[in-house]
């Protein structure tokens, strides 16, 4: 078998002993993918009305974080509800969705791509791509949604059945 990006994702995702190697799975393929200085994975739990960072690549500068309210606004209605990827191509339109846009310049980020991740008919999940300015037009937005879209969702299932099965802390 060649090592390719996709084989040995299944191969790392197979062999995962925790939530977070799976997440780093899907993270090495989607960088050997598209462009991302930046990825992380965040859980939406929309019973309790919040979102929850559970991954990041860059951990010491862009930490997983606690749980934080989901403000229900045109990223939201996108994301979430129509279950539609976002993209902002440059600072401007990341800062007017995020509030932490200062953060995502200084790590040379200026783009982004918000992936909805859909299991059992509801967005439980976005993956977080984020690059340079102008990184996501079109043909790499498909791409994106092409490569990572059922890999995602396949690493989010290991990563919720590896959370049940971990013994208690």
């Amino acid at each position: 078998m060649t090592d390719t990006p996709m084989p040995t994702f299944a191969n790392r995702l197979a062999v995962a002993l925790d939530g977070s190697q799976a997440l780093d799975a899907l993270c090495s393929l989607a960088r050997a993918s598209v462009p991302a200085r930046l990825f992380t994975v965040t859980l939406i739990d929309l019973d309790a009305g919040q979102a929850l960072r559970v991954y990041s690549n860059l951990p010491d500068s862009y930490p997983v974080s606690g749980r934080k309210p989901v403000t229900r606004d045109g990223w939201f209605r996108q994301v979430i509800e129509e279950q539609r990827s976002f993209v902002a191509n440059t600072t401007a339109e990341i800062a007017a969705v995020f509030p932490d846009q200062p953060l995502i310049a200084r790590l040379g980020c200026d783009a982004v791509v918000n992936l909805p991740i859909v299991l059992g008919g509801r967005t439980v999940a976005t993956v977080n791509l984020l690059d340079q300015a102008y990184s996501y037009p079109a043909e790499t937005l498909t791409r994106i949604e092409d490569t990572l879209l059922l890999p995602a969702m396949a690493a989010l299932a290991v990563y919720t059945v590896l959370a049940r099965s971990a013994p208690e802390r």
